[in-house]
């Protein structure tokens, strides 16, 4: 069976609130938790398509990119009788404005202290990035 490639990308949108850095976990529809993602449009960097993904999906904006280093997942599943080969690259940046929930594409959204976020997180490559953006926000 061939194999289809298919590439989104997303944001993990982190803010800082008096009592640390929080992060916006979205809800899909079949009840995972994690990151705003999306596949890009035509002509549209990666770094292009994550913004307007985290935008359309929340209503929140980039301020500040916290990393040059992008953090990814790789996983299989079938559609309609075809093996996809999904790739997401996520980039870590600090977001503002106020969030504002698609209501097509999003069940539900949270804010979670970063530190705790990994536990409410669906898979784990999800979870790990989680503890990589810990990280990186504790050496800003």
């Amino acid at each position: 069976m061939a194999t289809k490639k298919e590439y989104s990308y997303g944001i993990v949108p982190l803010a800082q609130l008096e009592d640390g850095w929080h992060v916006l976990l979205v809800q899909s529809h079949a009840g995972h938790w994690g990151f705003p993602k999306g596949h890009p449009d035509p002509h549209e960097t990666a770094w292009e398509a994550a913004q307007r993904e985290l935008f359309e999906e929340t209503g929140l904006k980039v301020c500040k990119l916290l990393s040059d280093q992008t953090f990814e997942e790789s996983f299989y599943f079938k559609f309609e009788g075809v093996l996809i080969h999904k790739t997401v690259i996520y980039y870590i940046a600090q977001v503002a404005g106020e969030v504002k929930r698609m209501e097509e594409e999003i069940k539900a959204v949270q804010w979670l202290p970063l530190s705790q976020a990994a536990d409410c997180i669906t898979f784990d490559q999800g979870k790990n990035i989680c503890r990589q953006a810990l990280q990186i926000v504790s050496e800003i």
